[in-house]
C-alpha cells in the first residue's frame, strides 16, 4: 500500500486547507488574518512533508486558503501579507529555502486573482510591494500565469 503523502491528491490538499481556514473564519470573522495565518502555516508545513512535490502541495494549500479568505469576506491583501511575513519561521521547519517558499506561496495567492477580480489583484500587488520591495514583479508574472490557466 502506498504512503498517503505520496498519493495525496492536490485537490484534497487544497480543500483541506480551504476548510481549515474557513472554520477559523467562521469562529471569529473579526480577527481575520491574525487567526488564519497560523492555520495556513500549519497546513503548508504539513502538506510539504506529506507530498512528494512540496511546490505543488504548498501552492495548493495557499490557493485553498486564499479562496477561504475570499469567500469568508476577509481582506486578501491583509491575509497574503501576514502569511508572507510568517514564512521565514515556517521555512526553518522545512527542507525548502525561504525564497522558493515565498514564490510558491505567491503562486497560490495569484491563483485566486482570476476569481477575485482586477481590483483584488491590484490591492494584493500594492500590499506585497509595500512589504516586500520588488516582489510585486514576480507576483504580477504569477497572476498573468494564473489568468492564462483560468482561461484554459
Amino acid at each position: 500500500m502506498a504512503i498517503m503523502g505520496d498519493m495525496a491528491d492536490l485537490s484534497d490538499i487544497e480543500k483541506q486547507a480551504k476548510d481549515a481556514v474557513a472554520a477559523v473564519i467562521a469562529k471569529d470573522a473579526v480577527s481575520g488574518a491574525a487567526l488564519t495565518v497560523p492555520v495556513m502555516c500549519q497546513q503548508i508545513s504539513h502538506a510539504a512533508r506529506m507530498h512528494k512535490d512540496p511546490k505543488d502541495a504548498i501552492t495548493a494549500v495557499c490557493r485553498g486558503s486564499m479562496n477561504a479568505v475570499l469567500l469568508g469576506g476577509q481582506s486578501l491583501p491583509d491575509a497574503a501579507v501576514a502569511l508572507l511575513e510568517a514564512l521565514p519561521n515556517t521555512s526553518l521547519m522545512m527542507r525548502t529555502g525561504p525564497e522558493d517558499l515565498m514564490s510558491w506561496v505567491m503562486e497560490g495567492i495569484a491563483d485566486v486573482t482570476p476569481v477575485a477580480g482586477p481590483e483584488a489583484r491590484d490591492a494584493l500587488r500594492v500590499a506585497i510591494e509595500e512589504k516586500f520591495m520588488g516582489a510585486s514583479v514576480i507576483f504580477d508574472a504569477l497572476c498573468d500565469a494564473a489568468a492564462r490557466k483560468a482561461r484554459g
